[in-house]
């Protein structure tokens, strides 16, 4: 598969979309894309994205990342929401606020979002 042709699929939705990532060529914007288009058919699949994403973003500080995790919460609340595993995302999120919660503009940004 050439780039172009990556870049084709991932722009695509399905399997080609998927496969094309998977295969490494997608960045994290095009997996965020993929994930954001298959969240409401294939939850427990974005919610694996969003979860990878979000992780690298613990050890980050600064308004534009704390909105970023925002968003990213806010979609997998929103697959585990589909995926009737709420209290899972409640016990993450909690996990999360513990670790981060010295990160006070953090816990604020999450309050904002009604995180």
């Amino acid at each position: 598969m050439t780039s172009w042709s990556a870049s084709s699929a991932i722009g695509t939705r399905g399997p080609a979309a998927w496969q094309a990532a998977a295969d490494g060529y997608a960045d994290q914007q095009q997996w965020l894309a993929l994930a954001d288009r298959i969240r409401d058919g294939q939850p427990a699949d974005a919610l694996t994205v969003y979860l990878r994403w979000i992780e690298p973003l613990r050890a980050e500080t600064g308004d534009r990342t704390y909105e970023r995790m925002a968003e990213l919460l806010l979609s997998a609340r929103a697959c585990h929401r589909t995926l009737g595993t709420e209290s899972e995302f409640a016990t993450y999120l909690a996990a999360l606020r513990a670790d981060q919660k010295r990160k006070r503009k953090l816990m604020a940004t999450l309050d904002q979002h009604g995180l």
